[in-house]
């Protein structure tokens, strides 16, 4: 059983409020895929899709858990609209999990951001994190 990923906590409530459901009237479409980091699967995460206003893409952000390197918003998730995308991921390494401070390990970098076009249809997506997408805060 995969358990709860309480740091996307955040990020999730973020999508749900957004109207992720699928009675929303806007077409959505799953993807799935790989996150790495120097060619290692990711051992536990959260990716969130966020729909790029900047290039004129709105609608309901996408989520999804990462477990061993992958990720599937058909499994445990929420569909994404197509088009151009803010892409965040949450990466944890799972070693030395500690319940009441590091539930999934220590975090891998930083959160890291990434912009991709996601086609308008059911689709895959392979992502290798690496120090030049670390998002700036």
């Amino acid at each position: 059983m995969i358990p709860t990923i309480k740091f996307a906590a955040p990020l999730l409530a973020i999508a749900l409020a957004c109207g992720c459901s699928q009675s929303d009237g806007v077409e959505k479409f799953h993807i799935q895929g790989t996150v790495t980091y120097q060619g290692a699967a990711v051992p536990l995460g959260s990716i969130v899709f966020q729909p790029d206003p900047s290039q004129g893409n709105s609608g309901p952000y996408g989520v999804a858990q990462i477990k061993d390197g992958k990720f599937s918003t058909k499994v445990e998730g929420e569909a994404v609209v197509g088009g151009p995308h803010l892409v965040i991921i949450e990466a944890f390494d799972g070693k030395d999990v500690n319940p009441d401070y590091a539930p999934y390990g220590a975090s891998i970098g930083s959160t890291y951001q990434e912009r991709f076009d996601l086609p308008k249809q059911d689709s895959t997506l392979d992502i290798e994190l690496t120090q030049r997408k670390k998002m700036k805060r």
